[in-house]
């Protein structure tokens, strides 16, 4: 999983890349379920996630808190997750997994705006990403 985790006051941040913009979405919710203890080899289930958002950065901050509210609320585990359909203000994807009871390693209150960042870096997006612990 492509990410690093920054150091960040009383938060956590992670740093997300991927070649495109598609593959961005999926490693950072891949990267917010582990870092939860949110993933599971199973792939039982399938949800499908809808988000909009008025910008491409919103749209990840609003696809984040609906995976975040899946795996803290529903219990939901993560195996796998895919990208269906994407554009700058709307997504609609799938995540594969089960609901198995697992207890998470982490709670993360909220996926923040505060020093969001996207951006595209020699031919890789990036995505520097503050959660709330």
């Amino acid at each position: 999983m492509p990410y690093t985790l920054i150091d960040h006051t009383a938060d956590l941040g992670m740093r997300v890349s991927a070649p495109t913009v598609e593959a961005l979405f999926v490693e950072a919710a891949l990267a917010l379920c582990d870092i939860m203890g949110g993933l599971t080899p199973s792939e039982e289930e399938r949800l499908t996630v809808r988000s909009s958002g008025i910008d491409r950065v919103d749209l990840l901050v609003r696809w984040l808190q609906e995976v975040l509210f899946l795996v803290e609320v529903k219990g939901f585990r993560v195996a796998k997750v895919v990208v269906e359909h994407l554009t700058d203000t709307d997504l609609r994807g799938s995540l594969r997994g089960a609901c198995t009871g697992e207890p998470l390693k982490a709670e993360v209150k909220a996926v923040t705006y505060h020093n969001l960042e996207v951006a595209h870096i020699d031919n890789q997006y990036v995505a520097t990403i503050i959660l709330d612990m």
